[in-house]
């Protein structure tokens, strides 16, 4: 019993030992996309050249299906908000986009659409919302 014991006990340390040795061995981090050939601050450049006197207001580097493209948000001096998709390899402006409030309504409305809600609840009896006991006003 002792013996089994003490082999028990040694398999456990011996384990241990391993385990701090791999918890202490720095691990490989995962492989990130590369850097772009075409940095941030050229890439905000070229999407000020389409809106004049705009403000750059986010620059995110996105990877899509053609590659990396860097998605240049700025707020217009007219007050409109664009964004400008500029492909981060070659440079070159890949969309220009304006985004302003009946877009959003119209992109918020087909997300509603398609989760199923509509602009109107109907009740039972085909009334639109409100109260569907008339009687009771």
């Amino acid at each position: 019993m002792i013996i089994a014991g003490l082999a028990t006990a040694a398999v456990l340390a011996a384990g241990a030992g391993t385990a701090f040795a791999t918890a202490s061995t720095p691990t490989s981090s995962p492989t990130s996309a590369p850097a772009p050939a075409v940095p941030r601050e050229q890439a905000e450049k070229t999407a000020l050249e389409k809106v004049p006197g705009g403000k750059v207001t986010s620059a995110e580097l996105e990877n899509e299906d053609a590659g990396q493209v860097w998605e240049i948000d700025i707020d217009a001096a007219d007050g409109t908000e664009r964004e400008i998709t500029v492909d981060a390899a070659k440079g070159t402006v890949l969309a220009d986009e304006t985004d302003d409030e009946s877009d959003d309504q119209a992109d918020a409305q087909k997300t509603d659409q398609k989760n199923g809600q509509t602009a109107g609840s109907h009740d039972d009896h085909g009334q639109t919302g409100g109260d569907d006991d008339a009687d009771d006003d």
